[in-house]
């Protein structure tokens, strides 16, 4: 009976510790989008390691001690104390991630219990029962010759302890069970949702880039929306999945026109979301090595971005950044009878564009700065916005508005309704007196630089700059983070770094330019950031927060 109880009580408590080091794992794999492979890089890494070591730990020790323990001749004393270690091992198993901070109920990105994240979780518990009723039957029949004092015993004591340690191979095997079925339900929302914009009256809008598309998403549909019923998709869906899923829970219909943000790491994305929405009207924000990691070559991202002007409609036309050198070199490069626009931020490119803007200025209140037509009309434009690139943001929107017929009056009026993108140089005002740029999804070079001036010329005391670095930048990722240390250096008094592997290249470029070292404080992660910066802002100090990873980033 005892035997009975003590199994009862390990094989729950196992349960409990899969179950929860399960759960931590499948948030990773949400973050790094489902992919089994991302998710083995990750398993690699350094946040990873030391969980990976513990669970070692974890099983040798314990082992070791039972394994010592064989030597004692009262068997009612080594039955006693080997199961008093095994289950005091659980609950330690069992709270140790709490303990450490692994898993929180505050992530920065926390686990959103979507239907593929349940159906894996479901997936996942019958994988670890199976596994488990094996390892049962294996280590303790034939049963009546079980008992707590025997081989066996520590035998089925190895393999329950060893669980912890392969974990991750249950949740890759749940990912790849699950395949066929996600396939198949990705196969019907996207059918489902093709058909219905087929159907439908209202006319497409297409943005995509390798930065800039979210913004310049919003400021349109803010802008259209002074005219005509606009629907946007929301947030940062960008992808086939997130785009079917605001197909069918919208009556389209009811909107003139349906803006999208086409979002692409991977060659023939666009094309695979311009068969979902046939754009009329389509936005290049920029071409950059953005995802380069999944590109694979340069060519892969330039050519993809630019499907998006070949899947335009017969009644339609493209716009696109002439600022962004890979994209005005390589747009005579498609064929395509639309008419094309472009637009700059410089002076010196008006007799090339379509629209550029002259006097930027911004100030704690926003942007200030004058867009000039190509026929020399131009709109004074005010905005409650920060950075220069915003600028590029809204010049697409001023010029496609206009040629959808809204006057200048109401694209500036629209435009006066723009509130800053969440997290996209953000600005946040605190009653001590600290101001806050949220810029934690901006991931790029270009967008970083910005970022960084706007730190410098906005008026205070202190500049501090908290950030990981820029990632997703394939073999170039170490060259752009040490000019981004440069640019640090640059613009900023202090500069809080998040992962001393990671920002290693920033600091190189920092130090470069004789930076006062005393001024570079490495942390492990955001939340030690903040208790640093707890203790050294003072009143009108500026935090830039430029770009946040996800926790699976954390060291």
């Amino acid at each position: 009976m005892e035997t009975i109880i003590f199994l009862i009580i390990l094989f729950t408590l196992t349960f409990l510790k899969l179950l929860i080091q399960g759960l931590y794992l499948i948030h990773r794999l949400q973050q790094l989008g489902y992919y089994n492979l991302k998710f083995i890089e990750w398993l690699q890494g350094s946040q990873y390691r030391e969980l990976l070591l513990w669970n070692i730990f974890e099983l040798l020790f314990p082992l070791f001690i039972i394994f010592t323990l064989l030597k004692i001749n009262e068997l009612t004393l080594y039955k006693y104390l080997t199961s008093f270690i095994m289950i005091l091992t659980f609950i330690w198993k069992i709270i140790h991630p709490f303990f450490k901070k692994w898993i929180t109920f505050k992530a920065k990105v926390p686990l959103v219990f979507t239907a593929r994240i349940k159906r894996l979780f479901i997936t996942f518990i019958f994988v670890i029962t199976f596994v488990l009723i094996f390892v049962f039957l294996f280590a303790t029949t034939p049963f009546y010759e079980f008992n707590l004092q025997t081989r066996n015993f520590f035998k089925l004591n190895a393999f329950i302890l060893f669980l912890s340690v392969i974990t991750p191979i249950f949740i890759l095997s749940a990912n790849l069970i699950n395949l066929p079925l996600e396939k198949l339900i990705h196969f019907i929302y996207f059918t489902r949702a093709k058909n219905k914009v087929k159907r439908s009256h209202s006319t497409n809008i297409a943005i995509t880039g390798s930065y800039g598309k979210t913004s310049t998403k919003f400021f349109l549909s803010t802008i259209l929306s002074e005219k005509y019923k606009t629907l946007n998709t929301p947030g940062s869906f960008n992808t086939l999945m997130g785009i079917s899923k605001i197909v069918n829970s919208n009556h389209l219909n009811k909107y003139k026109y349906f803006i999208v943000e086409m979002g692409a790491d991977r060659k023939g994305d666009i094309n695979k979301l311009c068969k979902l929405v046939k754009p009329d009207y389509g936005i290049i924000t920029s071409i950059d090595i953005q995802h380069l990691e999944t590109f694979i070559t340069i060519e892969n991202i330039i050519n993809t971005k630019l499907s998006l002007f070949l899947n335009l409609s017969k009644k339609g036309f493209g716009i696109y950044n002439y600022d962004s050198e890979l994209l005005r070199d390589n747009i005579k490069k498609i064929k395509t009878n639309q008419k094309l626009y472009s637009y700059s931020m410089e002076e010196m490119n008006k007799n090339e564009v379509d629209i550029y803007a002259v006097n930027i200025k911004h100030t704690r209140d926003g942007l200030d700065f004058v867009a000039y037509f190509k026929n020399k009309n131009y709109i004074n434009i005010k905005a409650n916005l920060l950075g220069r690139h915003n600028v590029s943001n809204l010049l697409p929107c001023i010029l496609l508005a206009k040629n959808l017929g809204l006057s200048n009056e109401e694209i500036k009026k629209g435009i006066g309704k723009i509130l800053p993108v969440e997290h996209r140089l953000q600005k946040i005002e605190s009653s001590s007196g600290i101001l806050v740029l949220d810029d934690a999804f901006n991931a790029n070079l270009k967008g970083a630089y910005e970022a960084l001036r706007v730190l410098n010329e906005i008026s205070g005391k202190k500049k501090i700059i908290v950030t990981p670095g820029l990632i997703g930048l394939g073999e170039k990722e170490k060259e752009i983070n040490k000019i981004f240390g440069n640019y640090i250096a640059d613009f900023s008094t202090i500069a809080i770094l998040i992962g001393k592997k990671r920002t290693k290249s920033i600091y190189e470029g920092i130090i470069e330019k004789n930076f006062n070292k005393k001024n570079i404080i490495i942390v492990n992660s955001l939340n030690e950031s903040k208790n640093i910066l707890k203790n050294i802002v003072e009143k009108d100090d500026i935090i830039l927060f430029e770009n946040d990873l996800p926790d699976a980033f954390n060291e």
